[in-house]
């Protein structure tokens, strides 16, 4: 009888290491909590977060270090020394290493992969996903370059999209390697 196989399990059957420093740009909204979450705003969803530091703990098994860059609005009022309440339950679930730099873009469109190409160009990663519901503030190039894993802001970060994002990085590290 053939044994069962989880999904995480068929991902990470082999050993090897995909490289030593993966970033995940991640927004909140759409991401974290879901549409039905917004008419509280700035408020995680619980499945949501479980879900994406799953998605983490399975990503540490593979990367010497993940850093989790916040590239969201959320980001906007960030001062570690005097955080808001939503800043301080968003660090307590999720370990966040940077923020990516607010652009100056009277055109939305685009402008969330700009910030993220500067981000990148000052930190040195081996690999990188984004994390994001909203491809309208990607351009063209970045849709067509970038792993950009979109969830549903239906749902949020559900374990199927933890599946998604580790495809996507393991895609992404082969392109390059090729």
């Amino acid at each position: 009888m053939k044994e069962a196989v989880s999904v995480f399990d068929f991902i990470f059957r082999s050993k090897r290491k995909m490289g030593h420093h993966l970033g995940i740009f991640l927004d909140v909204d759409g991401v974290l909590n879901t549409e039905a979450d917004w008419h509280q705003p700035l408020t995680l969803n619980h499945g949501c977060v479980r879900a994406f530091q799953s998605a983490l703990e399975l990503v540490s098994t593979r990367f010497d270090e993940v850093s989790v860059i916040l590239s969201s609005s959320w980001r906007l009022g960030w001062n570690p020394q005097m955080q808001p309440q939503h800043l301080r339950e968003l660090c307590r679930a999720i370990p966040i290493a940077g923020i990516t730099p607010q652009a100056q873009s009277a055109l939305p469109q685009g402008q969330r992969g700009r910030e993220i190409r500067y981000y990148l160009k000052r930190h040195a990663m081996d690999a990188y996903v984004i994390v994001d519901d909203d491809i309208h503030l990607f351009s063209q190039e970045d849709r067509e370059e970038m792993p950009i894993l979109l969830t549903d802001a239906r749902t949020g970060f559900t374990l199927a999209d933890a599946k998604r994002m580790l495809e996507t990085i393991r895609q992404k590290n082969r392109q390059e390697t090729s």
